[in-house]
Order: C-alpha cells, then sequence, then structure tokens
C-alpha cells in the first residue's frame, strides 16, 4: 500500500505538478472555510439571500398590479376616446342635420317670398291694368263727346256717324 501511495504521488506531481500535501491543506482549508461558513455566516446570508428574495418578490407582485393597472387604466382610456369619438361624430351628423334642415326652411321661405312677391306683382299690375283702362275710357269718352261734338258742328250723314260710333265701340273693346 505504500507503494500505491508513492506511485499515486508521483503520478501526481509529474502529471499535475502539485505536491500532495499541498493539495491536501487546501482541501482541509476549504472544508474548515465551509464549516466555519456555515457555523457563524451561513444563517446571515441566508436571511439576507431570503429577505432579499421576499423584496424581489414584493417588487415584482408591485409591478404585477401595477402592470394590471396600467391595463385596465389603458383599456377605461381607450373606451372613454371611443364613446367620445362616438359622440362627436353623433354631434356633427346632428350638426349637419339641423344645418341641412335649416338651409331646406329658409329655401322653403324664399321660394313662398317669391310667390307672394309674384302674386303681389301681379295684383299690382292688373289694379294698373284696371287703372289705364278707366284712363282709357276716360279719354274715348271725351274723345267720343268731342267727336258727336264735331258731328253736330257738321252735321255729317249718318252712316259716317255709324261708321265712327262703331270704330270707337271696336276701340274701347279691344282695350
Amino acid at each position: 500500500m505504500i507503494e500505491l501511495a508513492r506511485a499515486i504521488e508521483r503520478l501526481v506531481d509529474t502529471a499535475l505538478g502539485i505536491d500532495l500535501m499541498e493539495m491536501v491543506i487546501q482541501i482541509i482549508a476549504t472544508i474548515l472555510l465551509i464549516l466555519v461558513v456555515k457555523f457563524f455566516f451561513w444563517e446571515k446570508v441566508t436571511a439576507f439571500i431570503e429577505s432579499r428574495r421576499e423584496i424581489m418578490d414584493q417588487e415584482l407582485t408591485e409591478a404585477t398590479e401595477k402592470h394590471e393597472e396600467a391595463k385596465t387604466l389603458k383599456k377605461e382610456a381607450e373606451e372613454t376616446f371611443e364613446k367620445v369619438k362616438l359622440e362627436a361624430k353623433q354631434l356633427l351628423e346632428d350638426a349637419k342635420s339641423r344645418g341641412e334642415d335649416s338651409r331646406r326652411e329658409i329655401i322653403a321661405k324664399a321660394k313662398d317670398e317669391a310667390t307672394n312677391i309674384r302674386k303681389s306683382a301681379q295684383k299690382d299690375l292688373d289694379q294698373e291694368i284696371e287703372l289705364a283702362k278707366g284712363h282709357i275710357r276716360n279719354e274715348i269718352i271725351e274723345v267720343a263727346s268731342m267727336l258727336a261734338e264735331k258731328v253736330i258742328a257738321k252735321e255729317i250723314d249718318e252712316a259716317t256717324y255709324e261708321r265712327l260710333i262703331d270704330e270707337s265701340i271696336k276701340a274701347v273693346q279691344k282695350q
């Protein structure tokens, strides 16, 4: 067995270039370090890690909640925006409709006024025509009177007299 240990020592020395004793000391120091950390610092390190994990979990939970809240607020804002957009569209359509109704009403009133003005103008024209006919009749009567005076003054024959009366009557009838 001693020979086996020496062979292993030679193999390790030649292959790794490390002294076996040094390696054993390093392994023992590492184990001691682990034991010291385990007995003196392990609880503090694990408590720190656990508190840090809890803080991270809490922050993650808060971030998730805030993310969900932001999603909800975004959805509400989008819904509100859509409602406002629909209301604005409805208001615009109502305004267009009222404008169109006003336009039609104004056009109808203008047509009624034009019809009334035309009727009034026609009535005034008819009155003027009647007035003019009255004046013409008066003038014809005056002319007939003057003609009668001349006929009486000249004593024209009966055929001429009848011809003048017929002409006067035709002239009055034309007017």
